[in-house]
Formats: C-alpha cells, structure tokens, sequence
C-alpha cells in the first residue's frame, strides 16, 4: 500500500513542477510526451531494485490516467 502512496504523490508531485515550468493549454498539448517520457524514463533510474521499478511504473501509470482525465474533462 505504502508503493500506491509514493506513486501517487509522485505522480502529484511531477505534475506540478510541469505546471510550474508551462500553461495549462502547452501541457495539455504536450501530454503525451510527459507521459512517454515519465513511463519509459522513470524505470530507468530505479533499473537495479524491485520497489523503486514498481513505484515508477505505477508513477508513469497513475500520471497518464490522471492527463487523460484532464484532458477528457477539460473540453
């Protein structure tokens, strides 16, 4: 449960430093590049421990169902 946590605040936390770098409108734009880049490049920092791949990958998948979210409500 403590993993579901850390993800989701990493995915809190990734979210608002983009928001804090561009608009609301770029990043909506822009979504599905964040989302490749924190899925796929994520992982690729915690390659060596099994938690730390598990926490990215639900980072990476908890930002993505949260920019579709966005997305679908926004228009």
């Amino acid at each position: 449960m403590n993993i579901i946590w850390m993800s989701a605040a990493g995915a809190a936390g990734f979210y608002l430093i983009l928001r804090k770098i561009m608009s609301r409108k770029v990043f909506l734009k822009t979504n599905v590049l964040w989302d490749v880049l924190l899925t796929f490049g994520l992982p690729l920092l915690f390659l060596g421990t099994f938690s730390g791949m598990v926490t990215a990958i639900l980072t990476g998948l908890i930002f993505t169902v949260g920019t579709a979210l966005m997305k679908k409500f926004n228009q």
